[in-house]
């Protein structure tokens, strides 16, 4: 593991990942946040490291209880193989490909969903309504982000049709060439906080 200056709370760790840990776990084992998985691996982060380790997790049985990005691991202190998945706030999953019976499970633990469209002939509100439904299901704050403002004389109505949508919906207009036009987007990205986006091809 290479050393960091992240702290737990830097990457997330909130008081639903430590009331599952018991006094007697805190002693012999370590929390990582999973970042990123491969195959046959899996990238993490904790207190002050990083590095990889295999996601086998002994006795693990139905696909949940495998790592996704953004799960928190308990991790045995001596043998530093992870020892079980601490209980997810949310997560987010789909049909997984060439095999509907089966899941897929995308990313764990978000606070909030930044559901991304750009101001073109892509615009879709059925889309973006689809996008609410699942934000909703999953139990997710969404913000919809609106970009390529750039590209229409008119941003203000595409944002308008976006509000429309569903009363108290938090909209926001982005320019990619303005890097401060993106400032509006900060509440949301503090430290600790983790933010998903979701959208077609090419939004950004």
């Amino acid at each position: 593991m290479q050393s960091t200056e992240e702290t737990l709370e830097d990457l997330g760790w909130k008081a639903h990942f430590s009331e599952q840990v018991s006094a007697e776990e805190a002693e012999r084992c370590y929390p990582v946040r999973v970042m990123a998985v491969h195959r046959g691996k899996i990238a993490v982060t904790g207190a002050r490291s990083q590095g990889f380790m295999a996601p086998d997790i002994p006795g693990a049985g139905p696909a949940d209880l495998h790592p996704t990005v953004g799960d928190w691991l308990l991790v045995d202190g001596h043998s530093s193989q992870p020892i079980r998945v601490l209980d997810r706030m949310n997560l987010f999953k789909r049909r997984a490909p060439g095999d509907r019976r089966k899941e897929q499970m995308i990313a764990a633990n978000v606070d909030t969903l930044f559901i991304v469209a750009s101001c073109n002939q892509d615009f879709s509100v059925a889309r973006l309504e689809r996008y609410l439904v699942l934000a909703r299901e999953v139990g997710v704050h969404p913000v919809v982000v609106l970009t390529k403002t750039d590209l229409t004389d008119s941003p203000e109505a595409f944002a308008a049709a976006a509000r429309g949508i569903e009363p108290g919906l938090r909209v926001e207009t982005v320019d990619g060439r303005d890097p401060a036009s993106a400032a509006c987007l900060a509440r949301w990205c503090g430290k600790g906080e983790t933010v998903a986006l979701l959208g077609s091809s090419g939004v950004g």
